[in-house]
């Protein structure tokens, strides 16, 4: 194994945590985290006992003759699993505050400058303005290498990446950079020469990890970075936006086989961890495709991407899939997913495995402050 490798390795050394709560009789014994689930209309639930479920409980405690018609659906597909008439699909409330402190970022969130030049190649400088860096403190100081992860921008204050990338050597996060071993980037354009302003290096305050982690099926691979301080917006540092609205989480989920897009800074060729931003289409597949061969389960929340040729690879996990969408009027780059897992050779395995960010805006709202 090649020194790059074993430094990547040490470096994505993952946490779990396992939820505990005790049962009727008082007893401590463990019980999983719940699965995600789908609601009756398309909502992103949670699968728990009928009477953990406020408002199926409700409809459950109903005389038949005080039914509506939307009771009797909810009732008719309310079920997590044909094994338990009791395991429903409870839709999770988005919390208020947590959203309207994501709606702020909204009127810039998404913008993106020059395209990419060609599939899984560079990046023009300064077009994805949501991508982050995060910075881990190594014993063997090594600047490229401390940079092992990804992370997008959602508010002035959170980054959103993979629960796997969250450690003690975790230290802060970078912000505005495109060519990492430089200072300053600058690109010529025909005669005229265009230069970023300096990059942000911001420590981080509180890393909140999904309770549900599993650092073995990578299940809940999702975390949120809150920053020691704000930052503040520039034409070169902007959020990505979320699929806050219903609607754009249909369109996803209704056009979800379509191209979508990776980007990171991570292995590109031959063990080389990229320098600059790099970014490729790639196209969602069957949850199946993604377990063949991999001895896991693959659950609701996660997704199958295509790996062949274009790829995420080490060095990318917590950033960006991306789907462009009509959002408030303006064509925008929304976060559909976050690099969990790829095949062990990048751009030579059939499919990677991503966290899907449609299922987690209600843990997002819920786990976000001002």
């Amino acid at each position: 194994m090649t020194v790059l490798r074993l430094l990547l390795l040490a470096i994505c050394l993952k946490l779990g945590q396992q939820s505990r709560q005790a049962d009727a009789l008082g007893n401590q014994t463990e019980k999983p985290y719940p699965t995600y689930c789908t609601t009756y209309d398309q909502k992103p639930g949670k699968c728990v006992h009928y009477r953990e479920c406020q408002y199926i409980a409700k409809i459950v405690s109903k005389p038949k003759s005080q039914l509506t018609a939307k009771d009797l659906e909810i009732k008719r597909n309310a079920l997590c699993s044909s094994n338990s008439k009791k395991i429903v699909c409870c839709e999770e409330f988005i919390n208020d505050s947590g959203l309207e402190l994501l709606k702020t970022s909204e009127t810039s969130c998404g913008e993106f400058g020059d395209q990419k030049v060609t599939g899984g190649s560079e990046i023009q400088m300064g077009s994805r303005p949501w991508m982050a860096l995060l910075q881990f403190n190594l014993s063997e100081p090594n600047e490229r290498l401390s940079f092992a992860c990804g992370g997008t921008l959602i508010t002035p204050r959170y980054v959103l990446t993979a629960a796997h990338c969250v450690m003690n050597s975790l230290i802060s996060v970078r912000f505005g950079e495109h060519t990492i071993s430089t200072e300053q980037d600058c690109k010529t354009y025909a005669t005229r020469v265009i230069c970023l302003p300096p990059y942000q290096d911001v420590p981080i305050q509180e890393a909140v990890v999904h309770e549900g982690f599993d650092d073995d099926t990578l299940h809940y691979d999702i975390a949120l970075l809150r920053l020691s301080r704000s930052i503040e917006f520039t034409q070169f540092i902007k959020p990505i936006c979320l699929p806050l609205y219903e609607e754009v989480r249909q369109s996803i989920w209704d056009k979800g086989r379509q191209n979508q897009k990776v980007t990171g800074w991570g292995i590109y060729e031959q063990n080389v961890l990229s320098d600059v931003p790099r970014e490729g289409d790639v196209t969602r597949l069957s949850l199946d495709q993604c377990s063949m061969g991999r001895n896991i389960l693959l659950i609701g929340n996660q997704l199958c991407v295509s790996a062949f040729q274009k790829d995420s690879c080490q060095g990318d996990s917590g950033g960006p899939l991306l789907y462009p969408y009509l959002y408030r009027g303006q064509q925008r780059f929304v976060q559909t997913g976050i690099v969990s897992k790829g095949p062990k050779y990048c751009g030579l395995g059939s499919s990677a495995i991503y966290t899907d960010i449609t299922r987690f805006v209600p843990w997002i709202t819920q786990n976000i402050k001002s």
